[in-house]
């Protein structure tokens, strides 16, 4: 019996991220090479070269495949959303907090610009239900609390996540209800 390529692949690509989010655990990415990653892994350097042009490209994968989970698994429960996000980042706090404060933030951004934007889309049609409204003020609304969502997570990040965001974004729904009129 035989294992598929792509089966086998794909098991080669998560003992590769699985070793490079251990190493990121214990110290900064920049501390860690494609030679720690193989020995983390077992695999080879070229093994590991197979799959990943570098560590920015393997960095990219983790950081899109999770926010892309993360929105896929929460797609309709906006707070839960972040929540989740939250409680993910705290459970990897010193590995995010790595890859936040590497040369690779520009990545991270754009990917939780990704899930904030999906998060407002689905707490604006939550919230707003049938309101009619015309396609640019919608437009600017999302744009407006993206933005916002995005802010509040970097400040979170910047003061190394020492407060509860979660509770802080419930707070902050609350206290948005009445913005609807």
């Amino acid at each position: 019996w035989h294992m598929p390529y792509k089966a086998k692949s794909d098991l080669t690509k998560a003992a590769i991220k699985k070793s490079f989010l251990a190493l990121l655990n214990e110290k900064p990415i920049n501390q860690v090479s494609v030679r720690d990653i193989a020995e983390g892994c077992g695999f080879n350097r070229n093994t590991i070269y197979y799959h990943y042009d570098d560590i920015p490209c393997l960095v990219e994968e983790i950081v899109i495949e999770t926010a892309e989970k993360i929105i896929s698994d929460y797609s309709d429960y906006h707070e839960a959303c972040i929540d989740k996000m939250a409680e993910f980042a705290l459970e990897h706090k010193r590995t995010v907090l790595n890859i936040y404060n590497s040369s690779n933030r520009s990545v991270y951004e754009l990917y939780l610009m990704k899930v904030c934007g999906s998060v407002v889309e689905n707490y604006l049609h939550t919230v707003f239900g049938d309101v009619k409204a015309d396609p640019e003020s919608r437009e600017i609304l999302v744009w407006f609390y993206k933005c916002e969502c995005f802010g509040q997570i970097i400040d979170w990040l910047n003061c190394a996540m020492n407060y509860n965001i979660s509770e802080q974004f419930s707070k902050l729904c609350k206290l948005r209800e009445g913005f609807v009129d």
